[in-house]
């Protein structure tokens, strides 16, 4: 797994001027055979021109130290500056490979808006088991809360007053539980929460959390205490999928509703979302997720434009014509703290009609 504070400090590192060798591969065996995914390997290595150390160092991992039991993998390159970075996924990414200043990240930018980390908490009146859900895996982490008092047989009135008991005793473990959750969601980065359980219980469990991480529940399902981490992931998504599609549908409308206003506070189309990501504007970047266009860049200071001008505007030196412009948005994003999304369906269609790509900006 990676989080997003990861991916920044990938991005952010100083590489003094050595490239990255950035490389993605499919290896998922349920659908391609080793040997053809070998083959498939040497037709990126070969293109790229790269430190010959860090085209060895590649070659030799894939040959004797991958185990293959990945669905995808990512590795970040750069031998002067002893940067050997893999990234094992459980889901496939599309073949890519390329040599640059700073790692290409795009392709995991996008696996982690596609598979946003969520957090399931699974909980009942005596036991509370959480969950992280990041790129298509999970990790459970459980509590085992005080257990509550067995039913009292006899009826009157010490019988009544140890039924409240019971019911106090469990309260009193729904908000440990509350507790244990909000710092679980936090310590993991999770951007969701979903809740598990009996219908009973979650509706006094939604209860009990803190209002900003109600805001943060995205759903909720009936689940067994006792069910497997796999049963969770398969519930959770599908929750998800939902979730992101319907979410990532408002977002262009919010896009698009607040770029026709004159406020300025957003943007359509590659050059003016270039711009206000060059002058620190840009608080969330959004992008069809298959969006492609050409521009340029300067490799003094980095600027980024549309168009492919002769001369940088901010420091005069030579603008060099890159392709993936769009890449190079993604990752000075990032470098910026700003927010990612990079969205699919039918909200990609909409975005792709705008111009592909925009961003809400800060002020």
């Amino acid at each position: 797994m990676i989080t997003q504070s990861e991916l920044k400090e990938l991005v952010r590192m100083d590489t003094q001027g050595h490239k990255v060798v950035s490389l993605y591969l499919n290896t998922d065996l349920t659908q391609h055979a080793k040997g053809e995914r070998k083959l498939a390997l040497k037709k990126p290595i070969e293109s790229l021109t790269a430190d010959r150390a860090d085209l060895q160092r590649v070659t030799q991992f894939f040959d004797r130290e991958y185990d293959w039991q990945s669905r995808g993998i990512a590795l970040f390159v750069c031998t002067p500056r002893k940067l050997w970075r893999e990234v094992r996924l459980a889901v496939p990414v599309p073949d890519y490979a390329s040599v640059d200043a700073k790692p290409n990240v795009r392709p995991i930018s996008d696996l982690l808006d596609e598979y946003e980390s969520y957090a399931v908490a699974l909980v009942d009146r005596n036991h509370a088991r959480f969950f992280a859900i990041r790129l298509g895996e999970i990790e459970e982490f459980a509590y085992e809360l005080p257990a509550t008092p067995g039913r009292h047989k006899q009826g009157g009135w010490s019988a009544a007053r140890y039924q409240r008991r019971i019911e106090a005793h469990a309260l009193q473990n729904l908000k440990q539980a509350a507790r244990l959750v909000n710092d679980f969601f936090k310590s993991q980065e999770c951007a969701w929460l979903l809740l598990a359980g009996t219908k009973d219980t979650l509706a006094q469990f939604r209860d009990l959390l803190p209002k900003s991480l109600r805001d943060r529940v995205a759903g909720e399902f009936a689940m067994d205490l006792n069910a497997s981490a796999h049963q969770v992931l398969d519930k959770a998504r599908q929750i998800q999928e939902h979730v992101e599609r319907e979410r990532e549908i408002a977002q262009v409308e919010q896009l698009h509703t607040v770029a026709r206003k004159k406020q300025l506070t957003a943007t359509l189309g590659l050059a003016d979302t270039l711009s206000a990501l060059m002058e620190k504007k840009v608080y969330t970047l959004i992008a069809a997720s298959d969006y492609r266009a050409s521009g340029a860049v300067c490799g003094h200071c980095g600027y980024l434009a549309a168009q492919k001008l002769a001369a940088c505007p901010l420091c005069g030196n030579a603008m060099q014509p890159v392709e993936g412009a769009v890449d190079l948005a993604v990752r000075r994003a990032i470098e910026l703290g700003s927010r990612v999304e990079l969205v699919r369906g039918p909200a990609a269609t909409k975005l792709k009609k705008l111009g592909g790509i925009g961003a809400l900006l800060r002020y």
